[in-house]
């Protein structure tokens, strides 16, 4: 018989023996430990966009169709930033609109936007406190008969 040896549960820490080198101690750790796989970007697009994505998911001609076309659409935008921060136009049956021309228009305006890289406003460093002196100026006062009698400044020059 093999040599037992000691190992530690990658669930709930606790050590175990065993002769085989393992990472869980028992059926319900290796069940609850396991880590979910990541989401690809196919599905994240097809989670996003589509308005019945679990009904999808369960037909596996639908998710086969959807798989090509999210795939298509990754192919022309493949940043998963983009498709994150991109606003779904409408809750979608499919995703062909978006591969037709008008859905490949409102892509290219979102993925314009999502690109634009704008320099930060030119800030001035305006103090707030006052420089230099106040000039004061006298200003005479002209009433309507000397205006008529004598007319403007630029009349008599």
């Amino acid at each position: 018989m093999a040599k037992l040896k000691k190992f530690e549960c990658e669930h709930c820490k606790e050590p175990f023996l065993s002769p085989y080198k393992k990472k869980f101690c028992s059926t319900p750790c290796l069940k609850k430990g396991r880590k979910k796989p990541e989401e690809t970007l196919n599905g994240f697009i097809i989670n996003k966009l589509l308005k019945s994505s679990n009904s999808i998911w369960k037909d596996k001609n639908a998710s086969l169709r959807e798989m090509g076309f999210a795939k298509k659409l990754i192919k022309k935008y493949p940043l998963k930033a983009f498709w994150e921060a991109l606003p779904p136009k409408f809750d979608a049956d499919s995703l062909t609109w978006y591969i037709a021309p008008r859905g490949w228009a409102y892509l290219k305006i979102e993925y314009a936007k999502f690109c634009l890289d704008l320099p930060p406003p030119i800030r001035h460093n305006v103090p707030d406190v006052k420089v230099g002196d106040d000039k004061v100026i006298s200003k005479k006062s002209t009433n309507i008969k000397d205006f008529i009698k004598y007319g403007s400044k630029k009349e008599n020059n």
